[in-house]
């Protein structure tokens, strides 16, 4: 009896949770059926759009002026003030050499001018009284000659000293070195007090008004790049992408990686150093691809989706996105050509929600 009593039970314990769950169903799908909403929005057929084909390859940003700056004369660095980073102006001074050495070479030239000055002075003497003793027949015409050259030779000793006075001076003139442009310092290579050298850098300066980008690019890519095209300049640091135009292309490749040497001039630009990472990236083509407006894309649970109109109801599709040009996406995968997809009003959207779009309320209204 005991057993024929627990069979019992469990089936009327099976009944009743059968009972429960239909019950749960009923009222789930009646639910679902309360839940479906009509919702305004506009509709977009899928339809193949145009991807540029692109090639991204590395670069740097480099100035378009830079300057080693040396000194011309031999001698100690003195008032060497400025610092790695000081902006300076063209006209300022960056330098100085000790001037000691350049002020005896000029007292010396000027010595031998005023020498030659002398020289000059006592051979047109000489010159004058033998010319009238010379028409006077009281001298011959060898001494008359020999006078004459020694005037003339006085002549050009005096044009020699005085060349040699004015370089002298002259060099007094790049004791004070000066900044050739705009721009900033970059690197000291010396202090003051240590010895300078013609051809050896003191400091080293850069414009950063005028700045360019410069990458390498492989044979192949390089074979379809011209002077005058663009390509887009994404610099470290920075944002916004730049348009960059290309204004060289070296032809000789580097014997080392095989490729060439393309510059990019880039718009003025703010807060950029030389020597910044920078991605620039050429167009090669294009290829045809889907593409949706990014509005169209929703994310639920981490998972990018669309709702797709089918039958006047919304149903949300999982897809796949690649690359976004202004206000249009790709779709990779998930969608087909000619399906329905809602454009806006879907953030709050939910499957089976009735889509009533502006096209449809505009036809009726015409009727």
């Amino acid at each position: 009896m005991k057993q024929i009593s627990k069979v019992i039970g469990m089936s009327l314990l099976a009944a009743t949770i059968g009972l429960t769950g239909c019950n749960d169903k009923t009222e789930q799908t009646g639910k679902a059926e309360t839940a479906a909403k009509t919702v305004k929005a506009d509709v977009f057929t899928v339809t193949l759009g145009s991807v540029p084909l692109t090639a991204v390859v590395p670069g740097s940003v480099v100035p378009d002026q830079k300057a080693q700056i040396a000194s011309r004369l031999m001698g100690y660095i003195k008032n060497l003030d400025v610092e790695v980073g000081q902006a300076v102006k063209h006209g300022d001074l960056l330098f100085s050499i000790d001037s000691g050495d350049i002020k005896s070479q000029i007292s010396q030239a000027n010595a031998a001018y005023q020498q030659a000055l002398a020289a000059l002075k006592d051979a047109r003497l000489d010159y004058n009284r033998f010319t009238k003793l010379y028409k006077e027949d009281s001298v011959s015409k060898q001494q008359y000659d020999k006078i004459r050259l020694q005037f003339s030779v006085a002549q050009e000793n005096l044009v020699a000293a005085k060349s040699g006075l004015d370089q002298a001076k002259a060099q007094l003139n790049y004791a004070n070195v000066k900044a050739p442009f705009d721009g900033v310092i970059v690197q000291k290579m010396a202090v003051a007090g240590s010895l300078a050298a013609p051809g050896n850098p003191i400091v080293i300066m850069e414009n950063l008004k005028s700045l360019s980008v410069q990458t390498q690019v492989s044979s192949d890519l390089y074979a379809v790049l011209r002077n005058g095209d663009t390509a887009q300049v994404l610099i470290e640091g920075v944002d916004k992408p730049f348009v960059g135009t290309i204004y060289t292309l070296v032809s000789a490749a580097d014997p080392k990686t095989r490729t060439h040497t393309v510059k990019l001039s880039l718009p003025n630009v703010n807060d950029v150093n030389s020597g910044t990472f920078a991605r620039v990236s050429f167009k090669r083509g294009e290829r045809k691809t889907m593409m949706l407006p990014v509005s169209a894309v929703v994310n639920r649970a981490g998972i990018e989706g669309v709702f797709v109109v089918e039958n006047g109801k919304a149903f949300f599709h999982m897809v796949r996105t690649g690359k976004v040009m202004g206000d249009m996406v790709e779709i990779q995968s998930g969608l087909a050509l000619g399906e329905q997809i809602v454009v806006n009003n879907n953030q709050e959207m939910l499957n089976g929600d009735i889509i009533e779009s502006a096209d449809a309320e505009n036809s009726a209204k015409g009727a």
